[in-house]
């Protein structure tokens, strides 16, 4: 029998310090030292004419200089009269090296034996265009390196054991980033992130789950004769099938300008009443409408005709697609043309913009960096003016680490089959490593091959992997939309709403994480050694990930239904499954895992503290009455004496604490002064014995912060 009783608890954490040192080699290199242990060796500083001539730099008593700003991070400074600067790094031959770009060559989530420039990846396996990217990496021997810097460069990890970049810049900063305490490399990041830039909590409508066409304008049902009418039909059918949505964007086509886009506006043929229709979205049906937009200039349209004029494009370089050349945004009045020309969208109530282009040829490769930051810029400046910050959700395909605080991040156009996923799931983990943590997919892949891609495996499988992502968005239509045919007699539209109502049921969760992302940069999908470092079996795994701290995911990428999952030692000594709570696994162990399309591969650590519910009503209409309401799904083992989560609701946090004391056999946890509509939570506790395996409780406002559960046994 389980006991229930309330009370009230608090804690305090430990805190260290180390010490570093930085000195400079007779070889003109950087040393940074612990005692008589070397940390960092940072062999030579590098300079020359040109990229392809730069060597070692000997004469160092001008040009450089080097401290620690704080006692994990030293800041390297080289201002000589070269043209190009960078610096290489040396260590064991067995050393992993991670981050940089988002795109996992060869599917890795390390970069060993690639040497490519810091820019838009292009077409390649598995995605085309997946281009977020950081002067950034980070070492498996527990040091990160941050190029301070939007110039060009590149990067080489084609020797074992070494790192070198080299950048088109007279003067270069970078930093070379110790662990900070007990943080390890999640700390690295941290840091890294102060030094750059941190994401901004987006609202949750962009979180999704999100629906989206590639086109709009065509794929008609029924009486549906434009695009107003088709999206409607998209949201009536969401609402028919009880699916849950929180926001909807159009890609092109959707204007009147040449390809639907440079004219600013909305075709009145296609969107008779943008206004009312965009009002309608969201007032009535509780989602928000966010459109497509890109630097580039087709001709016979405004921007294009004013580009013309005022001499504001790159030269001609043949862009791919035809599709225009950029303006070069260094040009003020270029910018100021384009950002007062974007304030139309937000002035009509689209509240996000989809960012697409930046790399395909409509500008100089040097310049990538810099102008897609101004474009991210003047793309956010356009909307916050209207909305206010976190009020609207912006999201590009190419990125650099300096505007990460301007927008989130999809994955460029996956493949539509189990490489694309695979690619997919390793790209984000690496978009995690370089703290682009608001991430997300096209859900089933992007780059289709006739109207049976993907197959309804692949979506099933694609769709349950965006239910354990950070943003949940799915492109419908063009003979693509789970409701008609060819999948309206597969099971695709079954796990469509599974999967769709799953993750909104999993906001609470997700949205206490992007608060973390946007403090401490530390990403919700993680790489598995940023939870288990001292795990080295866990260093090349690019499959499985921890999504925040307390749940383990293993997407299945491959036909067939089953994978192994390597379950890490160190976040806990063993792992439940998560949806039927009976399997446990050792930590330490691999085992062989099937899973059918209804489900995947998912497991909560000891201790976990999850917070799930229903506090985000979007499109759920059909509620009559709808309140928010949320629940704590608490996992206690006696291997954990105490363990935490940091809820994040209503613009403010709330520190959850679990304790257990195998002494007496009883459980407590803290909920603090967290409520929810005035009412409380509920609790659910999961424990052996109790029917269905859990024990329900609700907190109620006048009953204190502590709940305890008295002579239990745990699943663990």
């Amino acid at each position: 029998m389980v006991r229930l009783s309330w009370l009230s608890l608090s804690a305090l954490l430990p805190f260290v310090f180390c010490e570093y040192k930085i000195a400079l080699t007779p070889s003109s290199g950087l040393l940074i030292t612990e005692g008589n242990k070397t940390i960092v060796n940072n062999t030579a500083i590098l300079a020359g004419a040109h990229n392809t001539t730069v060597s070692a730099l000997r004469n160092t008593a001008q040009g450089l200089t080097y401290a620690f700003l704080t006692p994990t991070v030293a800041k390297i400074t080289l201002n000589t009269s070269n043209v190009f600067h960078g610096a290489r790094f040396s260590a064991s031959e067995t050393t992993r090296f991670y981050g940089v770009w988002e795109y996992p060559f060869n599917n890795r989530i390390d970069n060993a034996n690639i040497s490519f420039d810091l820019k838009g990846v292009g077409n390649n396996v598995g995605i085309n265009w997946c281009n977020a990217r950081a002067p950034f990496f980070l070492t498996s021997t527990g040091y990160g390196v941050y190029a301070d810097t939007l110039k060009m460069g590149s990067y080489d990890f084609t020797h074992p054991g070494d790192a070198q970049f080299i950048f088109n810049s007279s003067s270069l900063v970078y930093y070379i980033i110790l662990p900070k305490d007990e943080g390890g490399l999640k700390s690295i990041i941290e840091q890294y992130t102060e030094l750059s830039a941190r994401s901004e909590i987006p609202p949750t409508s962009g979180l999704g789950p999100t629906f989206w066409s590639d086109d709009f304008t065509m794929d008609f049902h029924g009486s549906v004769s434009n695009a107003q009418e088709n999206i409607r039909d998209v949201v009536n059918h969401l609402y028919d099938n009880r699916i849950r949505a929180t926001s909807i964007f159009a890609d092109r086509p959707y204007g009147s300008g040449n390809r639907s886009w440079g004219n600013f506006d909305f075709d009145p043929i296609q969107y008779p009443d943008p206004v009312a229709f965009i009002q309608n979205l969201t007032d009535v049906s509780g989602i928000d409408f966010q459109v497509w937009i890109a630097n580039r200039a087709q001709a016979g349209t405004k921007i294009y005709n004013a580009s013309k004029t005022d001499n504001w494009l790159f030269p001609d370089d043949h862009p791919l697609g035809g599709l225009g050349e950029a303006l070069n945004l260094s040009i003020p009045s270029a910018y100021n043309y384009f950002d007062e020309s974007l304030k139309y969208f937000a002035s009509v109530g689209v509240k996000g913009y989809k960012i697409d282009r930046g790399e395909e040829g409509e500008m100089p490769d040097y310049v990538q960096n810099e102008q897609m930051a101004l474009f991210l810029d003047l793309a956010y400046d356009s909307m916050v003016g209207t909305w206010g910050k976190s009020l609207f959700y912006n999201f590009a395909r190419s990125a650099v680490d300096r505007s990460r605080a301007k927008t989130h991040v999809w994955n460029g156009d996956s493949h539509a089959n189990f490489t694309g996923l695979a690619y997919s799931v390793s790209s984000g983990i690496r978009s995690g490593l370089i703290s682009f943590g608001i991430w997300g997919s096209d859900t089933g892949g992007y780059t289709r091959e006739g109207v049976s891609t993907p197959s309804p495996e692949v979506w099933a499988r694609w769709m349950w992997f965006s239910a354990f992502s950070p943003v949940y968005e799915l492109m419908l239509g063009t003979n693509h939309t789970p409701w008609y045919p060819p999948y309206d007699n597969t099971s695709t539209l079954a796990v469509m709403k599974q999967t769709a109502n799953l993750h909104a049921d999993l906001l609470p969760y997700i949205r206490s994480y992007t608060n973390d992302v946007s403090k401490t940069g530390r990403p919700i999908i993680r790489a598995l050694f940023l939870e288990a470092e001292k795990d080295e079996k866990t260093w090349d795994i690019n499959d499985s990930y921890f999504f925040g701290s307390e749940l383990l995911v293993a997407p299945v990428v491959s036909a067939g239904g089953s994978r192994s999952v390597y379950f890490p030692v160190g976040p806990s000594k063993s792992y439940l499954e998560y949806f039927n709570k009976r399997q446990i696994y050792p930590a330490g162990t691999t085992v062989n895992i099937t899973s059918p399309l209804t489900s995947i591969p998912v497991f909560v650590k000891q201790g976990a503290i999850i917070p799930r519910g229903d506090i985000y009503q979007g499109n759920a209409k059909w509620i009559e009455g709808w309140t928010p309401d949320l629940r704590l799904e608490l996992y206690p083992s006696f291997d954990v004496p105490e363990s935490r989560f940091t809820y994040y609701g209503g613009g403010a946090e709330n520190e959850i604490i679990l304790r257990t004391n195998k002494a007496d056999r009883s459980a407590t946890v803290d909920t603090g002064s967290l409520e929810l509509n005035g009412w409380g939570v509920k609790l659910i506790w999961y424990l052996k014995g109790a029917e269905d395996g859990k024990v329900m409780a609700t907190k109620k406002r006048s009953q204190g912060g502590l709940v305890t559960v008295t002579n239990i046994e745990t699943l663990f």
